[in-house]
Parts: structure tokens; sequence; C-alpha cells
């Protein structure tokens, strides 16, 4: 079986949320390393079950200027 047809396929109407890995559906994440750039934060994550590794980026909700006080 190739990698393509075993991998799950995302169907939006399904809405769950949260990270889950495209290749076992594991939804348990450690995460690799962090660095911001811009206003943004990136994150690579691996997943725990078969190490396939992931990307995210984070954006601060307007209003936040991520000192951790609300304005």
């Amino acid at each position: 079986m190739d990698e393509e047809s075993s991998r799950k396929k995302w169907d939006p109407a399904q809405n769950t949320r949260g990270l889950e890995c495209r290749k076992c559906g594991c939804r348990d994440f450690l995460v690799d390393h962090t660095r911001k750039v811009n206003r943004m934060i990136i994150r690579y994550r691996r997943c725990r079950h078969c190490g396939k590794r992931l990307t995210t980026c984070e954006r601060a909700l307007a209003g936040n200027d991520g000192d951790g006080q609300r304005s």
C-alpha cells in the first residue's frame, strides 16, 4: 500500500477541533522548536506516536501585545 492511500483524509464536515497527525491520527504532539518571526510564533511539532513533523503558525489576538497584560 502506498503512503498516499494510507493517509487519513480531512473531512471539513467532521468539525473536530485541535491538531491531528495526518499519518496516524494521533492527537498528542511534542514541541521540537519554537521561534518568533515578525508578530507570529512558529512551532515545529512532532507526533509522539509516529514521529511525523508538522508546523503551526500562531498569531496574537487583536489588543494583546504578548506581555501577558490585557489592554
